[in-house]
């Protein structure tokens, strides 16, 4: 009898993962998560920093071809209003957009720094952050905008304010442009930082260098505040960009790096910080911050 033969083969049951397999594999899949998502975090914030530093290259490069046609002086971080320098205030951006109308801030506003560079920026857009939350400073606009509000992350240093271009002792080294206020994006109001304190209507607000004590008169000291929450320091990673007064833009580390109330003064503004980044003061000659004057000599 002819045939063919057909081997028979026994099959167990099917396999499957054991609950201490799904356990490991759940276990792997966790640190690879832990590992990871700081990283993809840390990328974000990478090109969130070189956009910012973009956006400062802009408008430095704005506010020196502003400096070129002005005399070679740096802008006003701020103008008049009521026939008084207008040091406490911060200002529309761009100008005339917040209501109640008022004609005589609407002029001091334009005449304000990220205002009167505007024409050679050509872009409000340039002037926010991407890492910089959107805030509404309460009471600012009290009816229906009269135009569009843009935001602003970034505070020009007043200190500079109609200062000749050519009196700045080390440009590579003073800062113009800073991101101060954190990580913030002030609807419609354009700030300095620090300011000039300058309350003599009749006289030029301009820096007064400091001799054995602080100079009399408008520019012999400045000030230095925020409208918002205290802000961090830390705006990308453990730092900020700087728009220094030669026009080119860094990323510095601040804090940390040096004992938190000793930091270095030719490096770092500020000083005695705290676990978030917030620090309590900026270094001074007592009249005016460093890295700020325009005398400054590293």
């Amino acid at each position: 009898m002819s045939g063919t033969l057909k081997a028979r083969v026994h099959r167990g049951p099917a396999s499957a993962f054991t609950l201490i397999e799904l356990l490991v594999v759940i276990a792997i899949i966790a640190i690879l998560a832990a590992i990871l998502f700081p990283v993809f975090a840390q990328a974000r914030e990478k090109a969130r920093q070189t956009s910012c530093l973009s956006n400062q290259k802009q408008i430095a490069t704005g506010i020196l071809m502003y400096v070129q046609d002005y005399d070679e002086r740096y802008p006003l971080a701020y103008g008049k209003y009521g026939g008084a320098w207008a040091y406490t205030f911060g200002f529309d951006f761009p100008a005339g957009w917040s209501n109640p109308p008022d004609a005589a801030f609407d002029a001091t506003s334009s005449v304000s720094w990220s205002n009167s560079v505007q024409p050679y920026v050509k872009n409000y857009d340039l002037f926010k952050c991407p890492s910089g939350a959107n805030y509404t400073i309460p009471g600012w606009n009290a009816g229906t905008p009269r135009k569009p509000a843009a935001y602003s992350s970034y505070a020009y240093n007043g200190i500079l304010m109609q200062y000749p271009m050519a009196g700045v002792t080390a440009p590579a080294d003073v800062i113009m442009v800073s991101e101060v206020q954190g990580k913030t994006a002030y609807e419609g109001v354009g700030l300095a930082n620090p300011i000039l304190v300058c309350g003599t209507a009749n006289q030029d607000c301009i820096y007064q260098p400091k001799g054995t004590t602080c100079a009399t008169g408008n520019g012999s000291t400045s000030t230095s505040g925020y409208y918002g929450p205290k802000p961090t320091r830390w705006v990308h990673s453990s730092g900020q960009n700087f728009t220094f007064a030669d026009g080119h833009v860094k990323w510095r580390r601040l804090g940390g790096v040096f004992a938190p109330t000793a930091t270095d003064f030719k490096v770092d503004p500020f000083t005695n910080y705290a676990s978030d980044g917030t620090s309590a003061t900026a270094w001074s000659n007592g009249c005016h911050h460093y890295l700020f004057r325009p005398d400054y000599q590293p």
